[in-house]
Parts: structure tokens; sequence; C-alpha cells
């Protein structure tokens, strides 16, 4: 989110040659995922937005693209939208244009088995929560070709401390691809980053991953996204719709 929320402006703002208004709003449906949250969120951009022309909706991820899908006709009806999911099922709402980037897990074990050729064991890590166990499913798909090669265990939904204990005392040829963990099986809300560096930090064997921010987290590497990239295909989508 701070990435997308310091290119896309920017890039905007170069685009069009002029200022750009640009409001940003964050859904944070971790730590606040009750029904009442999200009325009262809407009660808010309601009230704040009443009366503001808005020539472009950008919409960031699932959770975004859905709650506007359901309440577009309250807050900014007849807006047109840009959209960025990685959801290869996602459907854009109405009036709408995007892109929508597949994760792709698998290259990261190829990665793996290349760096270390003697790799016998993958430990996977992921969280409890709902998304959390969305990714892990798709990485489970996507590791079964390799199930020949090296044998695949999942750390799903633990307890952080357990896991880390978990992770101190791997066997030798093993590796560690972390998936996501938004929230551990205690209950504990994780910002993504953050997760993955404790993980990072106890495991004792090499860490990889998918995620374009974790270069600085202490993994090896992976098949990791390139958000500068997303952010310059959705700026230019952006202002197709804006011209």
């Amino acid at each position: 989110s701070i990435v997308w929320a310091r290119e896309v402006p920017k890039r905007l703002a170069e685009g069009l040659e002029e200022r750009v208004d640009f409001y940003i709003e964050n859904l944070d449906f971790v730590r606040f995922p009750k029904p009442e949250h999200e009325r009262t969120y809407l009660d808010f951009l309601r009230l704040k937005y009443a009366g503001r022309r808005v020539d472009l909706l950008i919409l960031i991820g699932e959770v975004a693209i859905d709650f506007m899908s359901r309440n577009r006709n309250a807050l900014f009806p007849g807006t047109p939208a840009v959209f960025y999911s990685l959801n290869p099922s996602q459907s854009g709402p109405a009036n709408s244009t995007g892109l929508i980037n597949t994760l792709n897990f698998g290259p990261s074990i190829d990665l793996a088995l290349a760096l270390q050729p003697d790799l016998k064991h993958v430990y996977v890590v992921s969280g409890a929560s709902p998304s959390d166990r969305d990714y892990e499913n798709q990485a489970r798909a996507e590791f079964q070709p390799f199930e020949g090669r090296v044998e695949f265990t999942y750390f799903s939904g633990l307890v952080t401390t357990d896991l880390e204990q978990r992770l101190r005392a791997l066997p030798p040829h093993s590796a560690v691809y972390y998936v996501v963990v938004r929230q551990d099986g205690a209950g504990e809300q994780f910002q993504v980053m953050a997760s993955l560096s404790r993980v990072a930090a106890a495991a004792n064997a090499p860490t990889y991953s998918w995620a374009d921010a974790a270069v600085d987290s202490g993994i090896v590497g992976g098949s990791r996204r390139n958000q500068l990239a997303q952010t310059r295909a959705i700026g230019a989508l952006a202002l197709r719709v804006l011209h």
C-alpha cells in the first residue's frame, strides 16, 4: 500500500501535466473484519465525499474491489474504475477496466532447486486468516509438480512462538517458503513484511518468498512480483480513462 500510494499519484500527475487531487482510503479488513465496521466506514466515506466530484476510482486488491462493487452507487454513482487484483477469477465492477496479475509460487521452488541442488525438504509457512488460507491453497496446487523431487511440510496457522521454534530446528538440506502470515494461530495480527522478517530470522535454512518488498527482509530471493511495473501499468490505464 505504501508503494501504491507513493507511485500512482506521481504517475498521474506526470501523465496529465497538472496537479492531481488524489485521495487514499485503506480498508483494514484484517484488524476490523466485522460487518458493523464496514457500515460505519461506508457512512464516513459518504459524508467525506458528499458533493465532491470524483473522476476515477482506483481499486487495489480484492477487498477494495468487492467493497466498491457493492457500495459504488451509494458513494460514487457513475464514476469509472480501474482495478488491480492478484485473483485469477476476479471480475471487475461495472464500468471498469483493470489488471489481473496472478501470483506464481512454483518458480521459486525452481530457483531453490537451482541454488540448493541437494534440497530435500521445503517448509511452507502460512497464517490462520481466511485470506492466508486462500494463498496457501494456491501454493499447495502449484507445488504439487515438485512433490516427487522434494518433501513439502506445511506450517499453517501456527502460534508464532511455536513456528519460530520449529524453524530453528529444521534438518539439513532444507528451505523455507513464506506464503503469507497476516494472523497467527493465537489470533495475533501481523504486517506481512514484519512476519516475513521474523520467519527469515528464525529459520536455520534459506528462506524464499514472492513479495516484491521482501528483498530487505532476509530472504534469499524468489519469483517476485514487480510492484513498480504494476503501478506503471495501472497508472497507464488510469490515464487512458481520464483522457
